[in-house]
């Protein structure tokens, strides 16, 4: 493989931050100093709330910075500034008004995802950024550094505890010249690990060597890589078996995605939403399922690769009443504005477009007709009926693992879809409810366990108020991942929510 070594500066997390807020006309009264300075210290009288976030880059980079803008137009305090604290992950906004005795401050440090637990525990920060769920190993990993008080896993993915903030995506990227029309997983390991060294070897350009980058191991992207991808759980071994790289490993996101815009022979793996001018490629899985990203396939958790970003909290320390009232905010309109403002998919519930329901539809025709699963004709034509004059929301319920329990963000899904059923057009719709299964196993049980999803789901809506609702049981019909393991699995065993106009 061609050694290209990448050479661009590393944008520093300051010069970032001063960008990204004097391109939205921001405007900073000490733009990034390097401390606060003493003459805008809070006088004895002045009330100051202070919320704390540590966790992933992702988050602390663009949104967490979005959300402070909007706490303090909440608060309606102005006077904002970002000062860059002692590293360059770690900066504060602080703001206050002129004739005001309150003044915010929302500290950030963003190293990744692997930094935010443990000062979460130990009440160091209010919130863990996490770009991934929390995992068994995170906390037996504190246990043996001796945190005290560390919780169980059941606790750390109760509701309230474990919050779903926003969506993104793991997007694989290639050069914008680059032809290569789709990837493999199979492709993509034989790439990182250097059985395929030319591009030529999978579909690409003839006679260019790969080049290939990887993120810093602490960043989630790079965890999520190493399971989805590449099969494997450790991290630090993962990265350690790829083959030579174009350059050291990066931390920044979007550094990678401008290294691999400059490179010709570049691949890597990066966020969505620091794409930049790189091109992101369509995934084709190992079952041939996959499709490209796009924000619409992220909300609808179609896309494979798609991950949610949380918002953490201790479940056994209460969180400060700005604490609340900030994550409040995130969970709030406000807050998922922000989201979208960093690239992000938000939260809130959307309709898809015209042309969504005759491609879902060319999809189950797929599994019945020569596909993996073979689904049968009578559930074609269910489906078929089902969506017929109707359009797809991009609300997709999931449930906790072997149950009809719907999980964290399924809670927090149908408190927002039961608000907007109150509100016109979608008052005056039926709903549709579509349950799924996994692949494996019996066709019977599973077409059985679908329906009773979709019945899990149309009860609690029902009890809410929100009626009439037809559900509609397909068992393994379009199936959004290949049951490979336990990670990709779940994706299957949903409820999707669609709406029609009554008739006449």
């Amino acid at each position: 493989m061609t050694y290209m070594p990448y050479s661009r500066p590393v944008e520093s997390l300051r010069d970032r931050l001063s960008f990204s807020k004097i391109a939205a006309g921001v405007v900073i009264g000490t733009s990034l100093a390097a401390a606060v300075p003493a003459a805008a210290q809070p006088k004895s009288n002045t009330q100051e709330v202070v919320v704390r976030l540590n966790g992933s880059s992702t988050l602390g980079s663009k949104m967490a910075l979005n959300l402070a803008m909007a706490w303090a137009k909440q608060l309606k305090l102005s006077g904002i500034r970002v000062d860059a604290g002692a590293d360059p992950d770690e900066y504060e906004v602080v703001a206050e008004g002129a004739e005001s005795t309150h003044r915010m401050r929302v500290k950030v440090q963003s190293k990744g995802t692997g930094f935010g637990l443990e000062p979460m525990l130990r009440g160091q920060t209010d919130f863990w950024m996490a770009s991934r769920p929390v995992q068994e190993s995170d906390l037996e990993n504190m246990r043996k550094k001796g945190v005290p008080n560390v919780p169980t896993y059941a606790q750390m993915i109760q509701p309230g505890v474990e919050n779903t903030i926003a969506l993104g995506a793991m997007a694989v990227i290639v050069n914008a010249k680059n032809p290569v029309p789709a990837l493999s997983y199979q492709q993509l390991r034989d790439m990182f690990t250097g059985r395929a060294t030319s591009w030529a070897q999978v579909g690409g350009p003839s006679n260019l060597p790969i080049g290939l980058y990887s993120p810093e191991p602490t960043l989630a992207t790079a965890d999520f890589f190493c399971t989805s991808i590449m099969n494997m759980k450790d991290t630090g071994k993962c990265l350690d078996s790829f083959a030579r790289l174009a350059s050291p490993r990066i931390l920044m996101m979007e550094d990678i995605s401008d290294a691999v815009a400059a490179n010709p022979a570049g691949v890597s793996f990066i966020d969505f939403s620091a794409k930049r001018s790189a091109r992101p490629v369509p995934l084709a899985t190992d079952c041939g399922t996959g499709i490209e990203p796009s924000l619409f396939r992220i909300k609808t958790d179609e896309y494979p690769l798609t991950r949610k970003h949380y918002f953490y909290i201790a479940p056994n320390r209460p969180l400060s009443p700005a604490a609340k009232d900030f994550l409040q905010l995130t969970l709030g309109p406000a807050g998922q504005l922000a989201a979208t403002q960093a690239g992000l998919a938000d939260l809130q519930p959307g309709v898809s477009d015209a042309n969504y329901a005759s491609d879902r539809l060319d999809t189950v025709r797929d599994s019945m007709d020569g596909g993996r699963t073979r689904v049968r004709a009578s559930d074609v034509r269910a489906f078929e009926q089902a969506i017929a004059g109707a359009d797809r929301m991009t609300v997709t319920f999931h449930f906790q693992a072997g149950t009809n329990t719907l999980d964290a963000r399924a809670e927090a899904d149908l408190a927002r879809l039961v608000s907007q059923m109150q509100q016109p057009p979608f008052s005056q719709q039926d709903m549709i409810l579509l349950g799924y299964s996994g692949v494996t196993g019996d066709y019977t049980e599973n077409r059985a366990l679908s329906r009773e999803r979709a019945e899990a789901v149309r009860d609690r809506l029902v009890a809410a108020g929100v009626k009439p609702v037809q559900t509609v049981g397909v068992g393994p019909a379009a199936a959004v991942s290949c049951n490979l393991d336990a990670n990709t699995a779940p994706l299957n065993q949903r409820v999707e929510v669609w709406l029609r106009k009554p008739r006449g």
